[in-house]
């Protein structure tokens, strides 16, 4: 059973978002002028017609220099009595403070404290910890910045916490874009939406389709990450991964033509995710069987939509065929291409995927006859 997304009421919904990128003397911190324009962007979208945010309940505070520029404004929605949700967005440097703890740059904010926090800066117990005393049911926080794995755990405890990066990851930014790479990402999929997503894109559907996204996505070359963005992480509470922030503009179009297609990029995005790489030599063997279920699903609508001999429906076809077979089930995989095999050669012998398809039947014959299992 999947459980619907939660749709708070903008009435009862609070957010603030906080962008830190045009640093001042006594800062020698790179300037990202893309995490004011992120924050910006993001607030509009989360309090325009798609979001579940109302303008006049959503605060952005671009680029500011002390503390209570943030705690001032997060300090009175927390004291809104009939607050049900209250989001707190930063995007900007993340510096490590006193015991390795995560800080948020201010403008002036240098890199590091000498043992103890950067000066000035704001410590992300300070806000969770503000957080915390909100009588809203629900309390949010979407870190981009650098080290923001940190928040994860104790420190944000009580709080569904989406994260840009891990504990000793850099979060990553075009130095030409306008946004900075995990915000960015973000904003396209809210501006896109899931063609096979739920009518609302809840906190864990955003976090899955930015999992994929984000380290399938080219980032700036680092010497750390030598293809893409790190990959977000987060953390749920109870089942605040349901909560909506806006509605998912794509609902609807999974069996539509351009919504075949854009399933069919994000599986070959979640393919690439399979094979080891410099950064996961050892792929996570949970990403093979999601994209097992992906590809059937994208196959069986594609056959129905496009019909089962369409170039882009022998393709996707074949391509789960073989990923269920690198999946362990050799049995299914050859049945699956068995029947693809003798389709094709009934009704176009000449097609350019019969060779491939052939092929891999008999790679997927071989292991069967070797007594690999045989799938269900």
């Amino acid at each position: 059973m999947t459980w619907a997304a939660w749709h708070p009421a903008p009435a009862a919904s609070y957010a603030l978002l906080v962008g830190t990128g045009l640093h001042v003397r006594p800062s020698a911190l790179s300037r990202m002028p893309q995490a004011g324009t992120s924050v910006r962007a993001l607030g509009a979208a989360l309090s325009g017609d798609r979001g579940v945010f109302d303008a006049r309940r959503t605060t952005v505070v671009p680029e500011p220099a002390d503390t209570r520029q943030v705690l001032d404004p997060l300090g009175r929605m927390v004291r809104e009595p009939d607050a049900d949700l209250l989001l707190f967005v930063y995007c900007g440097h993340g510096l490590l403070g006193r015991d390795d703890r995560l800080c948020l740059a201010l403008t002036p904010s240098g890199q590091n404290g000498a043992g103890g926090d950067p000066s000035p800066s704001l410590p992300f117990t300070e806000v969770a910890s503000l957080l915390r005393e909100s009588p809203a049911r629900h309390k949010v926080a979407i870190l981009d910045c650098c080290f923001s794995g940190r928040a994860l755990g104790p420190d944000g405890h009580g709080i569904h916490l989406l994260t840009a990066c891990g504990r000793t990851q850099k979060a990553l930014f075009p130095p030409g874009g306008t946004h900075t790479g995990f915000t960015g990402e973000l904003l396209r999929i809210l501006d896109e939406g899931i063609p096979d997503g739920p009518r609302h894109l809840g906190l864990s559907a955003l976090y899955d389709r930015l999992a994929v996204v984000l380290p399938t996505t080219p980032a700036p070359r680092t010497g750390i990450f030598p293809a893409g963005y790190p990959a977000p992480h987060q953390q749920t509470v109870d089942g605040s991964g349901h909560i909506a922030l806006a509605v998912n503009p794509a609902h609807g179009t999974r069996r539509t033509p351009a919504g075949l297609r854009a399933r069919g990029a994000f599986a070959q995005r979640l393919k690439n995710l399979t094979e080891p790489s410099p950064g996961t030599p050892v792929p996570d063997p949970a990403v093979l069987a999601q994209l097992v279920h992906v590809l059937a699903g994208l196959a069986r609508d594609a056959s129905e939509v496009l019909g089962p001999l369409d170039d882009f429906s022998i393709d996707v076809r074949r391509n789960h065929a073989v990923t269920t077979g690198a999946a362990g089930s050799p049995g299914q995989a050859a049945a699956l291409l068995s029947a693809l095999v003798d389709a094709v050669r009934a009704q176009a012998p000449g097609h350019r995927a019969l060779p491939g398809t052939e092929r891999a039947l008999a790679h997927w014959s071989r292991e069967l006859s070797r007594g690999g299992p045989t799938g269900a």
